[in-house]
């Protein structure tokens, strides 16, 4: 199940790019929960109407972003996702920022997704090792 819940998510971050809704809410729960620190004006973001809430929210503060995903780490039922995160403002700022988001699956969909600053805070919070997130890990 874990190898499903990897392609669940490379799938979630691909159909994320290219701004899919039809996909995204395919590959999440009516009951998504959904934490950001991308967007930091709404903590919490909840369902189907939560994902456009969020993208309501990026669009009136950037013109572009992409995820740009480095490694998946399978930890069972979550998977990590070491990323980047290239941008765009409004006022013409650009930059990256480099995150960690971790989803939690079941039945082949996201149920909740939490973003954090670094791989150490989303490896404590799924109970791994960086030794066992090494041998987990697969490339983007």
């Amino acid at each position: 199940m874990s190898q499903v819940n990897v392609d669940t998510a490379r799938r979630w971050i691909d159909a994320y790019n290219r701004r899919d809704f039809d996909e995204l809410l395919e590959l999440s729960d009516r009951d998504i929960e959904f934490r950001s620190t991308f967007v930091q004006i709404e903590p919490v973001f909840r369902g189907h109407e939560g994902i456009h809430a969020y993208f309501e929210s990026l669009s009136e503060a950037y013109d572009d972003w992409e995820l740009v995903p480095s490694e998946f780490i399978d930890a069972g039922a979550a998977v990590i996702v070491v990323e980047r995160v290239d941008w765009r403002g409004k006022s013409g700022a650009e930059g990256t920022t480099h995150n960690v988001p971790v989803m939690w699956l079941r039945a082949g969909k996201v149920i909740r997704l939490e973003t954090f600053d670094d791989r150490p805070q989303a490896l404590e919070v799924v109970g791994l090792t960086e030794h066992e997130a090494r041998a987990a890990s697969t490339g983007a």
